[in-house]
């Protein structure tokens, strides 16, 4: 995988580059920031909603249903440790696919990099400098 490279631009805000693309995180104003970008969280979920839509989405396309995906979040915060404590999700599949189809397009959904990772927390070694 390439690098990504989380950078200061003012206040709490922090510029995220990796491959040429970049986007900001920020803070709400309640939380110390100026409301410049998603927060850290959102954009956590918002990784999520993009890799359920983008592999239901390639189901769709694959097994000839046309139309777009589209799926909706809201996150559930918790303290205690501070952390997301729950996401609701909502997907919206183009007209022509069948109901019977919604507990294979579930399983596509749950097997996105992204819910595994949530599933299965990841090794994380953080070293100071």
């Amino acid at each position: 995988m390439d690098l990504i490279t989380v950078t200061r631009r003012q206040g709490l805000e922090f510029a995220i580059a990796v491959r040429g693309h970049e986007w900001s995180s920020d803070m709400a104003v309640s939380d110390g920031g100026q409301d410049a970008a998603p927060a850290p969280a959102e954009l956590l979920a918002g990784s999520l909603g993009a890799c359920i839509a983008m592999m239901i989405q390639a189901y769709c396309d694959t097994h000839g249903y046309p139309g777009d995906v589209e799926v909706s979040m809201t996150i559930e915060l918790a303290d205690n440790p501070k952390r997301i404590d729950g996401i609701v999700v909502d997907v919206e599949v183009p007209e022509g696919v069948p109901e019977e189809k919604h507990p294979v397009i579930r399983r596509v959904a749950e097997r996105c990099v992204i819910h595994e990772t949530l599933l299965n927390a990841p090794r994380m070694d953080i070293e100071i400098a």
